[in-house]
């Protein structure tokens, strides 16, 4: 430990001494006539030590400031979200497999015992519903949505992006401990309800959730309650850093949506202008 450390320590603890006591009382007085100087006490060295053991012990035992839950939740997001993972998700009586890697933007989910899959290239995605037609139109954004809207548009179609949108929940409070296949953490309960017209963004606008963290700081499983429809959709996330590979489907089998193919039409049907 440096002279300045100690010294710093010292004076902390003997700030609060009794107010009978004099530490200065064995420093002789100055002779009259020369110029004062500051005075130094001598203590031994191993009262010095014992001092600073003392005080150290003190510092150490004071109470450490611990982060939020939202921060937790935050935290996880992060660190969930620049690795690659696979899901498995449910809504009601359906279920989806997905894999994702946030860092190389790609991403599949499918539903299972359906014929159906989107494809997460970027900016774009690619969804194919029974068939061989992939329709391709640019990812899902509801950045301008309100929170619980958003959730609720995100959360089967694209995890990777409802991850995201929790971090701005602000409602988090821990729930106690949450375990699954070997794994243990926490639990972090949280809620949210959207103002307005209910009718303007689906049948839902209040959500009660959770979100179990494990021990590695890992999202391991997110639950959203939508109170107003009663359905229930759980995610769970795991086999971090298995690598994800996801290829566009070919261009012949590539289209744009209904609405931009009768737009095209409408545009090819106009004669040239002479």
């Amino acid at each position: 430990m440096t002279e300045t450390a100690v010294r710093a320590l010292l004076i902390r603890a003997t700030e609060d001494r009794p107010p009978d006591i004099d530490l200065m009382t064995a420093v002789p007085a100055a002779p009259a006539g020369r110029e004062r100087r500051r005075s130094r006490v001598l203590v031994p060295l191993g009262v010095a030590a014992a001092v600073v053991l003392a005080v150290s012990v003190t510092v150490l035992a004071l109470p450490v400031g611990q982060p939020s839950a939202q921060a937790q939740v935050v935290a996880a997001v992060e660190n969930t979200s620049r690795q690659s993972y696979r899901v498995h998700g449910s809504s009601g009586t359906r279920a989806f497999e997905g894999a994702f890697d946030p860092v190389q933007r790609v991403g599949v989910i499918t539903a299972v015992g359906e014929d159906a899959e989107t494809r997460f290239i970027g900016d774009l995605m690619y969804v194919r519903q029974g068939g061989t037609t992939w329709e391709v139109s640019p990812r899902m954004e509801v950045a301008d949505a309100p929170l619980a809207a958003a959730v609720i548009k995100l959360v089967i179609p694209d995890p990777a992006q409802t991850l995201q949108r929790l971090r701005s929940a602000t409602s988090f409070r821990k729930d106690g401990a949450a375990s699954g296949d070997g794994w243990t953490g926490t639990r972090f309960i949280f809620s949210l309800t959207d103002k307005g017209d209910p009718k303007a963004a689906g049948s839902s606008r209040t959500i009660a959730g959770a979100v179990d963290v494990d021990d590695q700081d890992r999202i391991r499983r997110v639950q959203l309650d939508f109170v107003d429809s009663g359905t229930r959709n759980v995610i769970t996330f795991g086999d971090f850093g298995v690598p994800v590979t996801v290829t566009a489907p070919p261009a012949s089998e590539v289209e744009p949506p209904a609405g931009k193919q009768s737009d095209k039409a409408a545009h090819s049907s106009e004669k040239p202008r002479k």
